[in-house]
């Protein structure tokens, strides 16, 4: 039996919208109903910005501190970041890991001027970029490596394709179809909620980090414990 040999298949912006308002019985949306479509899509794209951190937008970076600077604007397109290291001898040399610290347990630190090789740092995530802190103070020029976690990207043009894996088309285009639901057929929109809410937990858990397990016995009693590694 013939197949395509292909594993290219996407989503355009436009398709996706015309695929949800399909869902919705309204088969031919007119222009104020794709706007208020990519409206709706971006709003949909923050929703699963705050849903979890995503494998896909996760990067790695790096930056140089500078002496006698506590502070580190990130880029804004940063939500988080994670398993930050600075360099032992400076830009080169082994990594250490550099320890997170709260805001409140920051706060608390006493002479926050001190100058050394940064061992912990905050990340203050404000609203229009990240400023992480390190203690202790740099003194002298270290490069910290970091994975940052990125906002996926607006919509944009109604060619455009997604910011996201097409593992996660089947949520977005049903995340859309019961938010427009909302505003042409609200009689689907507990139905629509329901089946968005299953498949972008399947999608998140796909896109999870994978870890070999390992069979040890269990001496507190019978069988064995999993554990991953």
């Amino acid at each position: 039996m013939a197949t395509s040999g292909t594993t290219s298949f996407n989503l355009s912006v436009d398709e996706l919208i015309i695929e949800a308002y399909e869902r919705c019985a309204v088969p031919s949306p007119t222009g104020q109903q794709l706007r208020s479509a990519r409206r709706s899509l971006n709003l949909l794209l923050a929703d699963l910005n705050n849903r979890d951190l995503h494998l896909f937008k996760r990067a790695q970076s790096t930056f140089n501190t500078v002496a006698s600077q506590t502070s580190y604007t990130l880029s804004g397109a940063v939500l988080d970041v994670s398993d930050v290291t600075v360099h032992a001898d400076g830009t080169t040399g082994s990594e250490i890991s550099v320890a997170r610290l709260t805001q409140s347990d920051y706060a608390a630190l006493p002479n926050k001027t001190t100058e050394a090789r940064p061992s912990q740092y905050y990340l203050d995530r404000e609203r229009d970029a990240p400023i992480l802190f390190l203690y202790t103070t740099p003194d002298k020029v270290y490069k910290i490596n970091y994975y940052a976690y990125n906002r996926i990207e607006d919509v944009g043009a109604y060619t455009n394709t997604l910011d996201v894996p097409v593992k996660f088309l089947p949520a977005v285009t049903t995340g859309l179809a019961f938010y427009l639901s909302e505003k042409v057929d609200a009689a689907k929109t507990a139905l629509f909620k329901s089946r968005y809410d299953e498949e972008v937990l399947r999608a998140i858990q796909e896109d999870e980090e994978r870890a070999s397990l390992f069979l040890t016995p269990n001496l507190a009693g019978t069988g064995f414990a999993v554990r991953s590694g």
